[in-house]
């Protein structure tokens, strides 16, 4: 058996993948980063704890009809001196910045605005009125806007007047009705930024939504992928579905975290983001349930707890069961306590089950510590170099543990059990696949061994019938010499002798498998003209071995003999067997002639290279009980097999 995927091959793949998808994710990943804003704002209003900056240029007034009045300042981005309640007034200023693609937001909620540019107008809430600065009347709205205005200026803004009209709220029902005024007006926040840098905004935004989302969606195809080409080989794994819906989970909770998710559906009692990824951890844990063979009653308990306590949470917040509170928010934030707990329990199991030979964990324990030990090294490396992002880690670990509240410590337990379920699972199909194509090559060599074993046995019997049906001639003939040339008769039973040797032997073990393989190769041998011994040829009727590892085995021994003894001196070529069973064991021995050192250097003989690496790899799993011996004319491989 050759090694089809020599190492060096597979590292130099490797290499040249990783070194193919690192231009292919910068550039996939490059619109997730918005471009650089430039922006200015040009706001009145002083935040609270913030000093006033002032009227930043612009000029607070009314204006009725041509009779313009300035308003008066409080200091904090409100004016006074309105002629009456509900008077829409203006501010304006000269547009001085410099901007590619010029954008005004104004963030305005239930009041109307008209804006100009030099006296023209190019945005109106009320185009039905009379626009014009100073005969504007305009009224409030009815509702408040979900999204601040956003208006286009003319590429050459630059030294234009800027005029926003914007109406007023009648506090008094005293509308159009001269008269002394308390009434305070605020303008509407004003920002001026570059289009190109909010319509980047926007796609980064809708960017770091769909890339990890399409990819776990791409992830969930090839899980269902996965799941049907196995059923289709008659082999149900209803682990993949499982681990499919826990992906499905956490693609529904980054949709659900998107800016425009509320445009998309009515607004819900209850954050379905955060519900979404806890049932991801439940699915999660349902799925590590079905692997953990040892210890499925202790998963099966972690996963009804998150299971129940998720589910818990989620009506209560439909339903309004509990008024806000400590206690309401002790439930609510219960599941994320359950869910840090769980996953932390299962990944010390994973440990256990890996002693216990449990393959798939034992993958899962791998990838753990291998990511565990990575990240830790990246925190180490981020002091220096990217000091806030590791201040900020852990100060919010530092936090949880003082509010035994874990919400970042989840998310990061949960991804560190996410991506080494992924990677086990990934393992474990590989693993089923190449034995499944080794199975198939394993049964047509196998029935190739068949067919050997079935002409050896036609020709053995042919020989065999040929000596029956010439013994009474042999007979006659030694009875005829024995009277009259009895001189010759020592030559002739010498050459009947020769005769009945040459007729090939078939070995009869007990066990149905070995008896393919001897025979097989026993008639490649003796095609060989390499003459073969068998001291002992006793097997129990079952081996502790699958088929396939019996096959490839005794295979690759008897080949790895053949091809030696072959390329060794004629003469001296040979095979000697030795199998039984003693002591609850199956003892086999298998010695035969290899080529001296310098015939090996002289024709490039290869050793026993991969076949014996396959031998040693198999013997690993039954206590690695293999013994080779070798001379410079003699190799011999001992192995014990423990019977059941």
């Amino acid at each position: 058996m050759k090694n089809r995927t020599p190492l060096p091959r597979f590292i130099t793949a490797l290499l040249i993948s990783i070194l193919v998808c690192i231009p292919c994710t910068l550039a996939v990943f490059y619109y997730t980063q918005p471009m650089k804003a430039a922006s200015y704002n040009l706001s009145l209003f002083a935040e609270d704890g913030q000093e006033w900056e002032g009227n930043k240029g612009w000029t607070i007034f009314t204006d009725s009809e041509g009779k313009r009045k300035e308003l008066e300042p409080d200091g904090v981005g409100g004016y006074s001196g309105l002629d009456y309640d509900g008077q829409t007034f203006y501010f304006s200023r000269e547009m001085t910045e410099e901007l590619d693609s010029p954008t005004l937001q104004i963030g305005t909620a239930n009041r109307t605005i008209s804006i100009f540019l030099d006296d023209t107008l190019i945005y109106t809430d009320c185009p039905e009125l009379d626009n014009r600065i100073g005969y504007l009347k305009l009224p409030m709205l009815d509702y408040d806007r979900a999204e601040p205005v956003t208006v286009s200026l003319p590429p050459d803004f630059q030294g234009h007047t800027l005029t926003i009209a914007q109406s007023n709220a009648d506090v008094s029902g005293t509308l159009e009705k001269p008269g002394s005024t308390d009434t305070k007006v605020y303008p509407s926040e004003v920002t001026l930024y570059c289009g190109y840098s909010y319509e980047s905004g926007l796609i980064a935004g809708t960017a770091r939504t769909m890339i990890p989302a399409v990819l776990l969606f791409a992830l969930i195809l090839f899980l269902l992928a996965a799941f049907l080409w196995n059923a289709s080989f008659g082999v149900l794994r209803l682990e993949l579905p499982f681990f499919a819906l826990t992906v499905c989970f956490e693609m529904c909770s980054i949709l659900a975290q998107a800016d425009f998710f509320q445009e998309y559906f009515e607004t819900l009692p209850l954050d379905l983001s955060t519900l979404f990824f806890l049932l991801s951890v439940g699915a999660l844990l349902a799925f590590l349930t079905l692997y953990a063979k040892g210890l499925r009653p202790l998963f099966i308990c972690v996963t009804l707890l998150q299971l129940v306590v998720t589910g818990a949470s989620g009506i209560i917040q439909i339903a309004g069961l509990i008024p806000y509170g400590d206690y309401y928010v002790f439930i609510m934030n219960l599941p994320q306590i359950t869910g840090f707990a769980t996953l932390t329990c299962t990944l010390v199991c994973a440990f256990f089950l890996r002693h216990k030979k449990n393959r798939f964990f034992l993958h899962i324990s791998q990838a753990v510590l291998v990511l565990s030990a990575g990240y830790a090294l990246f925190l180490l490396v981020s002091i220096p170099f990217l000091p806030d992002y590791a201040s900020s880690v852990f100060t919010r670990l530092a936090g949880e543990v003082s509010l035994m509240l874990p919400k970042f410590s989840l998310k990061l337990v949960w991804n560190l059990c996410l991506i080494s379920s992924l990677f086990a699972v990934v393992a474990d199909l590989l693993e089923q696949e190449m034995d499944r194509r080794t199975e198939k090559v394993i049964l047509a060599e196998k029935n190739e061994l068949a067919i050997e074993s079935y002409e050896h046995l036609r020709r053995q019997s042919e020989e065999v019938q040929m000596l029956r049906h010439d013994t009474a001639r042999h007979y006659t003939m030694i009875s005829r010499l024995a009277a009259e040339a009895p001189e010759k008769l020592p030559d002739y039973i010498n050459n009947l002798i020769t005769q009945t040797e040459a007729v090939r032997p078939v070995v009869a073990t007990g066990n149905r498998i070995l008896d393919i393989i001897l025979n097989g190769k026993l008639s490649t041998a003796s095609d060989k003209g390499i003459p073969v011994e068998i001291i002992r040829s006793g097997a129990p009727e079952e081996l502790p071995l699958r088929d396939t590892e019996t096959c490839c085995l005794f295979m690759n021994i008897l080949d790895n003999a053949i091809n030696a003894a072959s390329s060794s001196n004629t003469a001296k070529a040979f095979i000697r067997l030795d199998f039984h069973c003693r002591d609850n064991y199956f003892v086999f021995s298998c010695e035969n002639s290899i080529p001296s050192p310098r015939v090996q250097k002289e024709k490039s003989i290869p050793g026993h290279g991969y076949g014996l690496k396959i031998i040693q790899q198999i013997m690993k799993k039954w206590g690695n009980m293999i013994s080779i011996e070798q001379t410079e004319t003699v190799f011999k491989v001992s192995l014990l097999l423990p019977l059941p």
